[in-house]
């Protein structure tokens, strides 16, 4: 009937691993399951990590002691596996290590134990020692269990508590050896995503720190909203958040660098612009010399030139026209000298486009090919498999640019279309450029303004009317 009893605590701990998501919760179970068992008092279950043996968690009952686990760590020191203490001698040989009385036996070494008992009064007697390990047979742990008890008597670990506990230990091993192998795989996609990070943002020396910084905004925001309690995102959910917001630009690796690190209107082409007004003024002075020209006429047209050379070199610094800036530019786009270069003219087409621009540094197509980067985006993460944990990280990142109104782009969905999530990482991906001063073709902008625009877009029907509010009393804070 013991056994019987025993066995069902077993199969309970097994009915768990189905249902329990966090394994570090089971593994706490697991513990106190091999102490019911046996009905010890004492219980410690080590990790190995290289070559200690670190306290995961630890019960003493008759002491009311219950230290670490997942949320809290045991500070005491690791356990060398080379060392003589019988934690280690177990990790180190894989054996079990049943000791009756600790203080007659004469085999192992019993120091640390006695020196515990010293400095706290308890009486440490009968001991069970177990090797976690894998398939593979690697050590991944140890589980201790000390004072069995029967009829309120400290005694021996039977041999049939040994099997079950045994058999305890051997599914605590399974439980271990997927945590590595999930911890394993987590960190593989980690590393990966922020070599994604670095390979993008080491292609520009602009807002190179973007990424990073999104999704440390996202962080916050979503860790407000829970403090707050206006609304319940859990930690997966958060995580899978960040997830998104590590990658929402990893579509800018395909658009390319002379597109993404356009700083000024005419970046590449300003050099051969004045050299080609140089040309252009030395023409005309050369045919003033042999009497091409009338004075009146000279006079105007090298007043022309170099009003527009001047003109060029203060419009390529700028982020927006005037109406002033608009009709010179208009009267100077037709304008073409016959020299002895052929005819050159002071505005190019694509000199021309580059200089009608209304806001920023880039014509209208050079927008639409940089707006390409959620289309990229999209079918670069396609091609990865998430998983289920991560199963929504292709939607937030990919829809990062989509509006409540459907004004936004890629695919202009609507409100209901556009999940809660892909609101947030929308409005952090807003105002991280609203701010951020490694802009070279904008200045930085003010908390209160960056939140006051956040605002008129809620009012314009692009972003969420709740979360900017939200969003506003963080940053207001």
């Amino acid at each position: 009937m013991i056994l019987n009893k025993d066995i069902e605590k077993i199969l309970d701990v097994i009915s768990n691993m189905s249902k329990e998501n966090d394994y570090y919760v089971l593994l706490e179970d697991i513990l106190e399951t091999g102490m019911k068992i046996s009905n010890c008092d004492g219980g410690t279950l080590y990790l190995k990590n290289e070559d200690k043996l670190e306290f995961f968690f630890m019960i003493t009952k008759s002491q009311n002691i219950k230290k670490g686990g997942k949320d809290e760590k045991i500070d005491l020191p690791p356990v060398d596996i080379n060392s003589s203490s019988v934690a280690a001698y177990c990790g180190r040989t894989k054996r079990i290590v049943n000791v009756e009385d600790v203080y007659s036996d004469k085999n192992y070494n019993w120091e640390g134990p006695k020196k515990y008992d010293k400095l706290t009064g308890y009486h440490t007697e009968s001991v069970l020692v177990l090797p976690l390990f894998d398939k593979d047979k690697n050590v991944l742990g140890v589980m201790q269990l000390i004072n069995a008890s029967q009829f309120k008597k400290v005694v021996p670990f039977s041999y049939d508590v040994e099997r079950i506990i045994y058999s305890l230990s051997s599914l605590s091993g399974m439980l271990l050896d997927n945590i590595k192998l999930y911890d394993d795989i987590k960190e593989l996609l980690d590393s990966f995503v922020k070599a994604m990070v670095k390979a993008i943002e080491s292609r520009t020396p602009y807002n190179a720190f973007h990424t990073v910084n999104v999704a440390k905004i996202c962080g916050e925001f979503v860790d407000y909203i829970n403090e707050k309690k206006y609304d319940i995102i859990t930690e997966d959910e958060k995580e899978e958040l960040l997830m998104a917001a590590y990658l929402h630009d990893v579509g800018k690796i395909i658009v390319p660098s002379k597109i993404l690190n356009k700083a000024t209107r005419f970046e590449t082409i300003l050099d051969k612009m004045l050299l080609r007004y140089d040309l252009i003024k030395a023409s005309i002075e050369i045919n003033y010399l042999k009497g091409n020209y009338e004075k009146e006429l000279y006079d105007d047209e090298i007043k022309l030139i170099n009003k527009a050379k001047e003109f060029i070199i203060e419009l390529d610094k700028k982020s927006y026209l005037t109406d002033e800036d608009k009709e010179f530019i208009e009267s100077i786009k037709d304008k073409t000298y016959n020299t002895e270069y052929g005819k050159l003219k002071l505005l190019t087409d694509e000199e021309y486009l580059n200089a009608k621009i209304e806001k920023g540094t880039l014509t209208q197509d050079e927008r639409a090919e940089i707006e390409k980067h959620v289309v990229y985006t999209h079918n670069i993460l396609n091609e990865l498999k998430f998983g289920r944990k991560y199963k929504k990280v292709k939607e937030i990142a990919s829809n990062h640019h989509e509006y409540l109104n459907g004004s936004g782009y890629p695919n202009h969905i609507k409100d209901e279309n556009i999940s809660k999530f892909v609101r947030i990482i929308t409005i952090s991906d807003i105002y991280e450029s609203l701010i951020s001063s490694d802009r070279p073709y904008k200045k930085p902008i003010p908390n209160d303004k960056a939140l006051f625009i956040l605002n008129e877009m809620v009012k314009e029907g692009k972003l969420d009317k709740r979360l900017v509010e939200i969003f506003t009393e963080l940053k207001s804070k």
